[in-house]
C-alpha cells in the first residue's frame, strides 16, 4: 500500500520551487515582503524559508539593501536536461529574440497530466498576463493541441476520456472531432487558436525522439487575419530553424480550422 504523502511536506517543496520561480528577468531579486505578499505567505515562514535557501546556497542575500536573488548553483540546475536546447542551445535566447523583434509575450509550455503548463515566458512589451507555472487546457488550446499531435489516436483518446469524465458538459470535446483536427495540424506544422481579442500561435520544438515534447507559442494582443498568421508562423520556424535547427522555413503554412471550445459530447 502506497504511503501517504505528508500535506505539510507538499506544501514545504511548494513554496521552495515557488520562490525559485519568483525569480526571472522581470524580478532578479526581492524582499521578504515582495515575496511574501505575491504569493499570500506569512512574512515570518517567508523571511525563515529564504534564510534557509540562502544557508543551501540558492539564494544571495544583500544585507544592505535587504534583498535575495538567486545564486549561480540555481543557474546550472538542471542544465544537464535535454542539453541540446538548453546547456549548448540557444533555446532561452531565441524566445528573448522572438520577443524582442514582434513586441510579443512569448512562452514555452510542456504538457503535465491532463494540463499544459507553461514553464518559461518572455513578455515582448506590457503584456505579462502569462507567467510560468500558468496552466492551460490541454484539449482546446493551441499549445495543447500541438503537445497532442506527439501521441497516437488510441492515447488522445484515452486522454478525452479522462479529461471529460472530469469536466463540466459545455467544456468536454468530441474524440473524433480532436483526432481530425490535430491531422490537420499536423499537415500543416503548426496550431492557432484565433478566437477572442487575442491569438495564439503554436509550433512544436523539434527534438531527438524520446525527449519531452515542447511547443513554443506567440500571444498576439489583437485578432489576426490569414495572412498574418502566416508572417508570425514564417517567424518563428525561421527564429527555430536560426537557433536550435532542424525546421523547414520554406514549408507553406495552412491555414487550420479555429479552435473551437464548443465541442458537444455525442448523445
Amino acid at each position: 500500500m502506497a504511503k501517504a504523502l505528508d500535506p505539510k511536506k507538499i506544501k514545504s517543496a511548494q513554496r521552495v520551487l515557488e520562490v525559485l520561480e519568483y525569480f526571472n528577468k522581470d524580478r532578479q531579486e526581492g524582499t521578504v515582503m515582495d515575496i511574501a505578499r505575491t504569493f499570500n505567505y506569512p512574512q515570518s515562514s517567508t523571511s525563515e524559508l529564504l534564510g534557509c535557501l540562502v544557508a543551501l546556497g540558492y539564494l544571495r542575500r544583500d544585507l544592505r539593501a535587504r534583498t535575495y536573488k538567486p545564486s549561480a548553483r540555481v543557474a546550472v540546475l538542471g542544465a544537464w536536461v535535454q542539453p541540446e536546447l538548453f546547456r549548448h542551445g540557444e533555446l532561452l535566447p531565441m524566445m528573448d529574440a522572438v520577443a524582442d523583434e514582434t513586441g510579443a509575450t512569448v512562452f514555452m509550455a510542456s504538457r503535465v497530466g491532463t494540463s499544459v503548463q507553461v514553464f518559461h515566458a518572455v513578455h515582448g512589451g506590457d503584456d505579462d498576463t502569462v507567467q510560468p507555472g500558468e496552466t492551460l487546457r490541454l484539449l482546446s488550446t493551441a499549445p495543447g493541441k500541438a503537445l497532442l499531435t506527439t501521441m497516437d489516436r488510441d492515447q488522445v483518446r484515452k486522454l478525452v476520456h479522462r479529461i471529460n469524465a472530469e469536466s463540466a458538459d459545455h467544456l468536454r470535446v468530441r474524440a473524433d472531432d480532436l483526432i481530425a483536427e490535430l491531422d490537420q495540424i499536423r499537415a500543416c506544422g503548426y496550431a492557432a487558436d484565433l478566437d477572442g481579442s487575442e491569438a495564439m500561435i503554436t509550433v512544436l520544438i523539434p527534438q531527438v525522439v524520446g525527449a519531452e515534447p515542447l511547443a513554443l507559442t506567440l500571444v498576439s494582443a489583437s485578432p489576426l487575419d490569414e495572412s498574418q498568421v502566416e508572417t508570425v508562423v514564417q517567424r518563428l520556424r525561421a527564429a527555430v530553424t536560426r537557433h536550435v535547427g532542424l525546421v523547414d522555413v520554406s514549408r507553406a503554412p495552412m491555414a487550420p480550422r479555429p479552435v473551437r471550445t464548443d465541442y458537444h459530447m455525442a448523445s
